[in-house]
């Protein structure tokens, strides 16, 4: 799920939430609790702010209100919610505690209580903040969004058919060497190293002989995009050479041939794959990124490209 990078990002919540709810659920029932963890947010919201109507607590906790709904109604029928009439507007219902939860309340606010110093004793243990963080996401998806510049930004886009991975083929060796050259002549002035011309004169004898190898994407009968896995040692691999066509760039050509690499890489039973690579090509540091790459001091002092300004690693 890592390796999907942002694209996770709602279902690693999902899950993370899946399995706070079941150890919950585990607690409430080893203490004799009833109540279903996903009436937390409205149980906690009445007992703390006291009684409301479904669009208020709807408001309050930042859900829509045919979700709040649904929760009032299913506690409503376990007698954890009691319906009272506004005073000043008898047209309105008001959502309350019932007795019922009034009588659990001394029973779980302990409860609460030690759930709550536990996930505060993990989070402080973290590296980085995880509730500021989501704070501050939450804000900006607030404030900006994503689905606005995400479909403005697809409207521009003129999408390839679809990309197909196929392994080496002697007759695309030139498109190999071609769409290397082009990201090299755009962001480099063209330079290449002896170790860039052993690789594209001769990507047989530099990769496959070692135990390596080399995709292609291939688009609408098209070759789209490369990538090499080169064998640095027993558990080791180095991706190489990966270039994707301009008129595709962008459209998950580059994600694919990298999933590729690194999937051949596990199945041989690797144990770390690197990456050299510059901080310039941005839209190629995000991907790496998000495939669970991480930059490290580079282990022999400076790269052997000059272009190269970072050295990069996923263990397997």
């Amino acid at each position: 799920m890592q390796s999907f990078g942002s694209l996770s990002l709602g279902s690693r919540l999902r899950r993370l939430s899946d399995r706070l709810v079941a150890d919950v659920v585990d607690i409430y029932q080893a203490q004799g609790v009833e109540l279903n963890p996903t009436f937390f947010p409205l149980f906690n919201l009445l007992y703390r702010q006291g009684a409301m109507s479904v669009t208020e607590a709807a408001e309050l906790l930042g859900v829509t209100h045919p979700a709040i709904s649904k929760i009032a109604r299913k506690m409503l029928a376990e007698q954890w919610l009691s319906k009272t009439t506004d005073p000043s507007d008898e047209r309105r219902q008001l959502l309350a505690l019932s007795e019922r939860s009034h009588q659990l309340l001394t029973r779980i606010k302990p409860i609460w209580q030690q759930i709550q110093s536990h996930l505060d004793a993990l989070m402080a243990s973290q590296q980085h903040p995880l509730l500021a963080a989501m704070d501050e996401f939450e804000a900006r998806l607030q404030q900006q969004g994503f689905k606005v510049p995400v479909l403005a930004a697809l409207a521009d886009v003129q999408p390839c058919a679809e990309i197909e991975i196929i392994g080496w083929d002697s007759r695309l060796r030139d498109h190999f060497r071609d769409l290397n050259l082009a990201w090299l002549e755009r962001y480099f002035n063209g330079e290449l190293t002896e170790q860039d011309q052993q690789a594209l004169d001769n990507p047989e004898g530099y990769y496959l002989a070692r135990g390596g190898y080399i995709w292609f994407a291939r688009s609408g009968g098209k070759i789209v995009g490369c990538c090499a896995l080169a064998k640095q040692g027993d558990q080791r691999f180095e991706v190489s050479k990966m270039g994707v066509d301009e008129s595709c760039q962008g459209q998950g050509v580059g994600r694919q041939l990298m999933l590729t690499a690194l999937g051949k890489a596990r199945e041989l039973g690797a144990s770390e794959v690197f990456l050299e690579s510059a901080t310039l090509l941005e839209r190629a540091m995000k991907l790496y990124r998000n495939l669970g790459f991480r930059a490290i001091p580079h282990p022999d002092g400076q790269s052997r490209y000059p272009r190269a300004d970072i050295y990069m690693t996923l263990t397997l």
